[in-house]
């Protein structure tokens, strides 16, 4: 492929979300932690914390006295979320609830449950009476997932209901969902503020199994334990041992990294320009991979394009069984979504970089096989080995689908980040939304609990944003990379690359050249800036690609820049090989919907002729953004600096 010429379209576009005695009432569920395999290097802080603000510590046999007293009082098929705060006091448990919904396999609306001891209000916005804490000063909250709720929130009216929900995995109600998602919410934010609901630990996932307890009557129940700015990492039993201690206790509010240069210790000088991967250019003969270059690249979403195991979701076993079938059709390239360890169906938020996601797994596949046919994140990942194998043998590259500009908030370098650890507080950016005037959640800065610090995440609030100023970050991020080129890998996809530096989350430099990007959302009326930082941005793709290439010199990189003009995608050039054709897609969608409004279908000529010309905005028959504003807003964009 030629470096100045040609780019790599994409077969599909991806645009891119108690007491001891249980009791009955109230409730709530629980979380979901990340498992921290990605490593990462070490870095500065500001974090002091002391020992005396802590979960207590209690012996083997308290604990098992504890549990001893849920067995007898639990209910059937009921989850309990036991919730500790480190003032113990029932009075700091006054404005936090729990917001409850199916998540696996069957996906449903939510639902708010409150402490036990509080009374919800007929709207179910709030709730009257007291908190009660256990001996253990844990809060609980009672969720029956055998009964139907009216779920749901409309974040118009602000208003609960209207949408039934359950926790059943078939309408017939006879097995349970395996997996209920929670946020614990702070209830005040739901009706105050942007929309945005304040929580503790974002979205946490809780597998029911793994929180399983067998009452005293021979059936189930399930209870998750959680501690405040903790919730990621739940357990079965109460924790006992001081391991969660309040991070903030002695904190000052000044543990920022946004405009602190203690965060902004790159080397802002570029590397090199790297040669296009001489495989994916011209290829490298018979019997190798590509043996004579990069020809049609085919996108496929892992989910849904061949289940091998019936158990009605894609796998990576499945692609490979198809592999005969795709070289078939003149591809030698394939591009699978992401199929590391995350939260969502699509893959694009990672809680884990070196994971490959269990979903993604197949019970028949060798590796499942060998295992007693038990799928797990190890086989999933064999599994994905076994295609680059496969493909490899037949001349065919894989690329991966590398999300690097955000993670998860149940990745662990977030949760370590946002818990202050010196570690790695500076791999996402933090602001203090009390003393930074920029710090603000219409500027997608989101309040981490109830403390002064905001963390930057333009796609969501459960989508946080890499700080890429700070050198230990890119470090982390380059070993990501070369251990999935170690792997077997051919190359990268690489998600959303203007957003590593967004005009709005760092301080331009003198001489940057900033790109702006702002559209009025023609719904709304809102202005929407993703205005960004091409200096920056030029300077992270060129030093990951050298590092890359250092190592593995035929590794491809290609980029997803989401942006139809040709002149702000082209200088990316100096850090991929090849940039999705935004140029094309945009115009040949954008002249199709102007000549149906319009009524003038017009002869295919006619049509060519019109995308030719569909920079030119002097005519009104001809594409321009001015002219498009009920299709993708007023686009205005220019060059500063």
């Amino acid at each position: 492929m030629k470096r100045n010429k040609n780019l790599f379209l994409s077969v599909m576009l991806l645009a891119s979300f108690a007491f001891v005695s249980c009791g009955t009432g109230g409730g709530n569920s629980s979380s979901a932690g990340g498992s921290s395999s990605q490593g990462g290097t070490s870095s500065g802080g500001n974090s002091t914390t002391s020992v005396n603000n802590s979960v207590p510590s209690h012996t083997s046999s308290e604990v098992d006295a504890y549990m001893n007293n849920l067995k007898s009082s639990s209910e059937k098929d009921h989850l309990y979320i036991h919730y500790y705060r480190f003032d113990k006091n029932a009075a700091d448990f006054s404005d936090w609830d729990v917001w409850a919904l199916p998540y696996k396999p069957k996906e449903g609306e939510g639902y708010r449950f409150d402490w036990n001891g509080k009374t919800p209000a007929s709207n179910n916005l709030s709730s009257t009476g007291t908190a009660q804490l256990d001996s253990f000063n844990y809060a609980t909250v009672d969720i029956d997932l055998t009964k139907d709720y009216d779920g749901g929130w409309n974040s118009t009216t602000k208003t609960m209901g209207g949408h039934p929900t359950n926790f059943y995995a078939d309408e017939e109600k006879t097995q349970l969902n395996s997996q209920v998602g929670i946020q614990i919410v702070k209830t005040s934010s739901r009706t105050s503020g942007q929309g945005f609901w304040k929580n503790d630990g974002g979205n946490v996932y809780i597998d029911l199994e793994n929180f399983a307890l067998l009452n005293d009557d021979n059936t189930t129940s399930y209870h998750v334990f959680v501690t405040q700015d903790y919730v990621q990492q739940k357990t079965a039993r109460p924790a006992s041992d001081g391991t969660f201690v309040d991070p903030f206790e002695n904190d000052d509010g000044t543990n920022v990294t946004y405009e602190n240069n203690k965060y902004n210790n790159v080397s802002w000088t570029n590397k090199p320009l790297q040669k296009t991967s001489p495989a994916f250019l011209s290829g490298q003969g018979e019997g190798n991979v590509l043996p004579y270059g990069a020809g049609v690249g085919y996108q496929i979403m892992v989910a849904s394009f061949a289940d091998s195991d019936g158990d009605g979701f894609g796998d990576i076993y499945g692609i490979e069984q198809k592999l005969d079938y795709i070289q078939n059709l003149g591809v030698n390239v394939l591009w699978l979504t992401p199929v590391q360890m995350s939260d969502s169906y699509h893959g694009y938020d990672i809680s884990d970089y070196l994971k490959v996601d269990p979903k993604y797994g197949s019970s028949n596949s060798p590796a499942a096989l060998a295992n007693g046919g038990v799928v797990s994140s190890a086989t999933a990942k064999a599994d994905y080995k076994s295609l680059i194998d496969a493909a490899h043998s037949r001349g065919m590259a894989v690329v991966m689908d590398l999300v690097i500009n955000h993670t998860s908030t149940s990745n662990n370098w977030f949760i370590s980040s946002a818990t202050l650890d010196e570690d790695y507080r500076g791999y996402y950016q933090w602001g203090n939304h009390t003393t930074q005037t920029n710090i603000k959640e219409t500027k997608f800065w989101y309040p981490y609990g109830s403390h002064v610090y905001s963390y930057y995440a333009k796609f969501g609030s459960s989508m946080p944003e890499l700080n890429y100023a700070y050198a230990d970050t890119r470090a982390a991020v380059s070993s990501v990379a070369l251990n999935w080129l170690e792997f077997g890998v051919d190359g990268f996809r690489m998600d959303a690359v203007k957003h590593i530096f967004l005009d709005e989350e760092v301080t331009r430099s003198s001489g940057d050249t900033v790109v702006k990007d702002v559209s009025i959302n023609a719904n709304t009326g809102l202005t929407q800036d993703y205005s960004s930082n091409l200096t920056k941005n030029l300077n992270f793709w060129r030093d990951l690609n050298a590092t890359c290439k250092a190592a593995y010199p035929n590794a491809f990189f290609v980029g997803e820049n989401f942006d139809g003009h040709a002149y702000h995608v082209a200088p990316y050039y100096e850090g991929f090989d090849s940039l999705f054709d935004f140029y094309s897609y945009f115009n040949l969608t954008s002249v199709a919907s102007s000549s149906y409004r319009n009524g003038n279908t017009g002869s295919y000529t006619g049509w060519l002729s019109s995308f030719l010309g569909a920079w030119d905005s002097s005519s009104n028959d001809k594409y321009s953004a001015a002219a498009d504003v009920d299709l993708i807003g007023v686009k205005q964009m220019s060059y500063e600096g």
